[in-house]
């Protein structure tokens, strides 16, 4: 049975022989009349050779023959990002987003070149659209804690951590994501906050009296669980052995 233009390029690819490939889908898609599956497929292939320039056109070839298309809009921002050219796919997804408003699928590639440039601020402004248009999605969620913790607003971070801890209906994976983060920003701004208490006297009194409000004035954002802890670390202080009095040397 002869193979088709589909399987002939396949078989192609996993004998190795890329350009061979390539020229058994070129001749089908310059033949005019080619399903998108074919430019898709010459771009993968173009892709397989790190050929950007030639797998990006294949796909802008695809979009010419069908403008609307989800799946290949998608692969040309993919391969945009791929490629490294991030400030184009962040330009492509806006382009899509003119014609189709709140579309998830270019939000969230436009989040990712935005976070792969570290464009924190603008990526954060696209996590939070994409939670307000879906606030029930864990993954949103956890993809902006992530931007908010990396953006130092532990605050906010440890507001969204902690609505994944307690959701039941969040993956279990992400549960365990929140959870762990939660317990690293807590150490963290704990091993701060018992070095600001040898150091400051002040702090020390009042953090004694109030632990809680003490470590809020100061700026320190607990999550739940952190400020139970914090709540005993008064007593634990109290427990430790009083350092030896230094007596001027009248000798």
């Amino acid at each position: 049975m002869k193979l088709t233009t589909l399987q002939q390029a396949d078989e192609y690819v996993r004998r190795g022989r890329l350009k061979q490939a390539v020229r058994v889908l070129q001749r089908a898609v310059q033949a005019g009349d080619a399903p998108l599956e074919y430019y898709l497929r010459l771009a993968e292939v173009y892709r397989l050779q790190d050929n950007w320039h030639d797998a990006i056109n294949a796909v802008r070839a695809a979009l010419q023959c069908n403008p609307h298309a989800v799946p290949v809009r998608e692969r040309l921002v993919e391969l945009l990002i791929e490629s490294g050219q991030l400030a184009e796919a962040v330009a492509e997804c806006r382009r899509w987003l003119r014609e189709t408003p709140d579309h998830p699928i270019p939000l969230e590639h436009m989040l990712d070149a935005y976070w792969q440039s570290m464009d924190y601020e603008h990526a954060l402004q696209v996590a939070n659209h994409l939670v307000q248009l879906q606030p029930q999605s864990a993954h949103y969620r956890l993809r902006r804690a992530r931007l908010l913790d990396n953006l130092g607003r532990y605050a906010q971070a440890i507001s969204d951590y902690e609505h994944l801890a307690f959701d039941v209906t969040a993956p279990l994976e992400i549960i365990v994501w929140a959870i762990i983060e939660l317990e690293r920003l807590d150490k963290v701004q704990m091993e701060m906050l018992l070095h600001l208490l040898t150091e400051d006297a002040v702090f020390r009194i009042k953090f004694l009296r109030d632990p809680i409000g003490a470590a809020r004035e100061r700026g320190f954002v607990f999550s739940r669980v952190g400020e139970q802890m914090l709540e005993h670390v008064p007593n634990v202080l109290n427990d430790l052995p009083k350092p030896p009095r230094r007596y001027a040397d009248y000798n």
